[in-house]
This record gives C-alpha cells, structure tokens and sequence, in this order.
C-alpha cells in the first residue's frame, strides 16, 4: 500500500517521511491558505529530502501563482474539487482531486478520498461505493487511521492512504507514536 504524506510544513515531517519510504509527500504553498510555507521555505525542506515523490496540495479555489515560479520543477499536485486541471501548468504530470463519498466522485482516474467518519464506522453501502470507486480509478484514502484499520483498508482495493503531517513540539522535535503504530503496521 503505498502513502502520500500532505500538510508538511517543517524538516522535522519530511525527514520523517522520508525515512518510512513514503511514495509522495506534498506541501502547501498557496499563500491564502492556513499552513503554507513560502516558496524559498518549500525549496529549503526539499533540498534536504530524497527518494519520495514531491508535491504540492492546493486546497483553496484557484492554482496559486507561486505554482509557476521558476525552479519548482513540480510534476505532481493534488487539487481540491474546485480547481479546473486545464488551470494547472502543463509540466504537471500526475493529479489527484480530493472528494468524498457524500459529494460523489470526480471523472478524475486519480482521487483523494476523505472520510468523514472513521473506518469502523463506515456502512456497508459506503464500503461498497468505495470498492466500486477503486475498480478503475487509483484512490488513496485520507482520515485518521489506527494500525487496526489497515485489513479492512486494503480490502477495499485502494492504492493507498494519506497520512498528515503537523506542528512540531518544539524546533526538532516532534512525537510520532501514532503514525509509529501505523505505519510500523503498513511495512512489516
């Protein structure tokens, strides 16, 4: 199962998720949203990271101009429902748009699902939407997830889940012991 880390915002996170051999990891840097870092700041965390695939999560209602500043060399973005792809540059290679169950799924191939509620509480008719979701089209689940929702999770048939990262504690350090739990699961 692979995992995209989203909402990095500090060295302490990338390296992090770096370490577990992440398949993504994505960064916020539209400036009208909470959490953003500034451009020099994404570039500053990204130079000390290697192996995972760089992205950028816009979550607002427009691509931010930063996302065409020279040097970012960003090939893969993860979008809200609200952002046409033809607004996207064309260096983009991989898109994945955020939705829910409750909304219906995009024509996108490649989704973000965010659960409203916890895996264990999910129906049997969310279940089966979601199983009918992953047949053709690559889905990551994003939630909070405990190591014991894994089973079920990969019976699902997606190709993944999000995991978030966070504030640090203080500069350098940071807990880890509940994404420890899952991810410990997810690879051993």
């Amino acid at each position: 199962m692979k995992i995209i880390a989203t909402d990095i915002t500090n060295l302490t996170d990338a390296r992090y998720f770096a370490a577990w051999g992440v398949h993504m990891m994505c960064y916020n840097i539209d400036p009208n949203t909470e959490g953003s870092l500034t451009v020099p700041q994404f570039k500053e965390i990204t130079e000390w990271v290697e192996g995972p695939l760089t992205g950028i999560k816009i979550a607002g209602l427009a691509v931010p101009e930063t996302m065409s500043e020279e040097g970012l060399n960003i090939k893969n973005v993860i979008i809200s429902p609200f952002i046409d792809k033809t607004d996207l540059p064309s260096s983009i290679e991989n898109v994945y748009r955020i939705c829910t169950l409750e909304e219906g799924w995009q024509d996108d191939d490649k989704l973000i699902l965010t659960l409203s509620k916890s895996i264990d509480q999910l129906s049997e008719v969310e279940v089966k939407s979601i199983k009918s979701i992953t047949t053709n089209k690559e889905v990551f689940l994003d939630g909070i997830f405990k190591a014991s929702d894994l089973p079920n999770i990969e019976s699902y048939g997606v190709t993944g889940i999000v995991l978030k990262g966070g504030d640090e504690e203080k500069v350098g350090y940071k807990s880890f012991d509940e994404l420890d739990e899952v991810l410990e699961a997810l690879f051993d």
